[in-house]
């Protein structure tokens, strides 16, 4: 699946996913890490419309009402990640990735324009309650949130 366009399912407007943000949440499709356990393994399935024909269109619907867009996945393209995260950046808006990759390395280049990173795949055997970053609960102890100028 590596390098396919990248597609999305579905988006929403959240409270609770970045601290302290109003975030336009964009379910990326085509999830290569299929972790046993998932909360979202309708994402799994490469369907959908292409991101970045209709990125400038879902943000200006909310442009003004948002202060961030959070993409959940996406690493399977991290070219056509890139170009969406830096779009949004110059679009005024905080940046955040929701990944299920346990590999920091591979968001080395998305780190100028990326406010937020969490990572981390889903291991059951690894389920806390406490794990708790940036005021965030995160499902597993292997689970990371970073945060731009504090983490890196």
């Amino acid at each position: 699946m590596t390098n396919l366009k990248l597609k999305y399912i579905s988006y929403s407007i959240a409270l609770q996913e970045v601290p302290d943000e109003i975030s336009l949440v964009i379910n990326i499709s085509g999830c290569p890490h299929l972790c046993e356990g998932c909360h979202s393994q309708y994402l799994t399935k490469y369907e959908g419309n292409y991101l970045l024909d209709d990125l400038e269109e879902l943000i200006n619907i909310y442009y003004g009402m948002i202060t961030c867009v959070c993409f959940m996945g996406g690493d399977q393209n991290m070219i056509e990640l890139d170009t969406a995260i830096e779009y949004v950046h110059r679009k005024g808006l905080k940046t955040c990735v929701y990944s299920g990759s346990d590999d920091f390395s591979i968001f080395k280049c998305s780190l100028k324009y990326l406010d937020w990173l969490k990572i981390g795949s889903y291991k059951q055997e690894l389920s806390v309650d406490n794990n708790i970053q940036h005021g965030i609960k995160l499902a597993t102890s292997n689970q990371k949130l970073y945060k731009r100028g504090i983490d890196y």
